[in-house]
């Protein structure tokens, strides 16, 4: 709603100011299009989260792309003569002041740093009539957006200082331009319509995350009687603390005990750090659209704190948690028991497979655990065996090893193929785009609708399962 009345005060600005050269009209399509895709997005991105460093990796690596974009929509779309220096000009100061601003490691004062330098820039163009005014207002309200977007505090305040400033600005350069007080009045609109949409999304963001991270931090004081203090320095560094371990203890990645005693030493770490990874923004959109699979008798396979399971307990499914045995599973019994709700929690793979009994699963979820597992066929087998007639079977193999996530194995299995070979047929939800150049990471195999007896897996090697751990939640 806020990106249509954003297009719309934009289309106003642009028929009162009259026609635009072709270059000028696209410029400011491709700009006002960018910024109502990140009115949707970023704010909610950059603000449910308890990574408090993101904002301000996020500003660095967005103007490295607007410097890409100077160039690029430069060399296509602007005439030839001064324009060209303008456009080497521009992209020289966005990469310049990235430079030189980006270690400053302060989140304010890069957001003011980065304002008053697309100010300046754009004054210069503006005052020196090297764009029409109603180009730079659009300039001006995509920056503005950028800097009311990384607030971190009173956004409303900013926006509403930075909207002034910019207003400042059109009023001069529209009067030196010549241009009529309705040209002028619509581009001074057009801004302050930018950088207050930014300011109250900002602020629904910040009022939901504030009300997460209560919650969790709730759960987290009483559960393990810590400090506040002590529970945002944890969230903020268990990550790092795992893969630290992890090149300490050197598990061999064949050898499933020292796996499962691994995870099991750590567990404490995995439950801050999937507690820090259930606050953010995309993995709650990610939970919210996997809950639309829960059909029937639901199983989390690898389930952590146990986010995805209870809240289908709650909806009235037969719940079953599987993970590791250790803190997080705890931690998941114990809010189970404190929101009342049923919900039979497993460790071993035998076990789990007597749960099934004759009535098996109508949905399987295992998400953020497989990467972890050494044997990825004999794991998808097995978990396919637990499956009814019809059932989904919902996971994630996520890519291998990475510096922060070493802990992650190479799986170079044909996963379509493997399924295939099992009788499953893949499903694929409209929302998850299958990209050429892209990774598959989310799976959804349905088993055959025959009422043919199920396999029964194999469990040889039944302790295998014990390594089976958790990023899920």
């Amino acid at each position: 709603m806020l990106a249509t009345a954003l297009i719309a005060v934009t289309g106003a600005c642009i028929a009162i100011n009259g026609t635009l050269a072709q270059p000028s009209l696209i410029v400011s399509f491709l700009v006002v299009l960018a910024v109502c895709i990140s009115m949707a997005y970023t704010p909610n991105y950059l603000h449910l989260t308890v990574n408090t460093q993101k904002r301000l990796r996020w500003q660095v690596k967005i103007r490295w792309r607007v410097a890409g974009l100077i160039l690029i929509l430069g060399i296509i779309l602007v005439p030839r003569g001064i324009s060209d220096i303008a456009i080497i000009v521009a992209m020289i100061w966005v990469v310049g002041t990235n430079l030189l601003l980006r270690e400053s490691g302060r989140n304010h004062l890069l957001v003011r740093c980065f304002w008053v330098t697309d100010l300046a820039l754009l004054s210069v163009f503006l005052l020196f009539n090297q764009i029409p005014l109603v180009v730079g207002a659009i300039l001006l309200a995509a920056v503005t957006h950028l800097a009311v977007v990384t607030c971190e505090n009173h956004p409303f305040r900013r926006a509403d200082i930075i909207a002034a400033l910019a207003g400042v600005l059109i009023l001069l350069a529209g009067k030196q331009q010549r241009l009529s007080w309705w040209s002028i009045l619509a581009d001074i609109v057009m801004v302050l319509v930018a950088a207050r949409a930014t300011g109250w999304l900002v602020r629904r963001a910040q009022k939901q995350n504030a009300m997460n991270c209560e919650q969790a931090l709730g759960e987290l004081k009483e559960f393990t009687g810590y400090s506040d203090e002590r529970i945002w320095e944890l969230w903020a560094t268990s990550n790092q603390q795992l893969a630290r371990n992890w090149e300490l203890s050197a598990p061999s990645e064949n050898d499933r005990e020292q796996l499962a005693q691994w995870y099991r030493d750590n567990s404490e770490l995995y439950m801050f750090a999937i507690s820090a990874y259930n606050l953010e923004y995309k993995r709650i959109i990610s939970n919210l659209r996997m809950l639309r699979f829960g059909q029937g008798s639901c199983l989390d396979y690898g389930a952590g704190n146990g986010e995805l399971i209870l809240e289908l307990a709650r909806r009235g499914h037969r719940a079953v948690y599987y993970d590791v045995e250790g803190t997080t599973l705890k931690f998941a019994r114990e809010r189970a028991k404190l929101r009342n709700l049923s919900v039979e929690f497993l460790h071993a793979k035998d076990d789990l497979a007597r749960a099934a009994g004759q009535n098996g699963f109508d949905t399987i979820f295992s998400f953020d655990v497989l990467e972890h597992l050494p044997d990825l066929p004999g794991e998808l087998t097995f978990l396919s065996s637990l499956l009814n007639p019809g059932g989904l079977l919902v996971f994630d193999v996520p890519a291998g090893a990475t510096k922060s996530h070493p802990m992650h194995l190479n799986h170079n299995l044909d996963i379509h193929a493997h399924m295939s070979s099992h009788g499953l047929s893949e499903e694929r939800p409209g929302w998850i785009p299958k990209l050429p150049f892209a990774k598959q990471e989310k799976y959804l195999f349905r088993a055959p609708a025959t009422a043919t007896a199920r396999v029964q897996p194999k469990l040889e090697g039944v302790e295998k399962s014990r390594e089976s751990h958790q990023v899920n939640g």
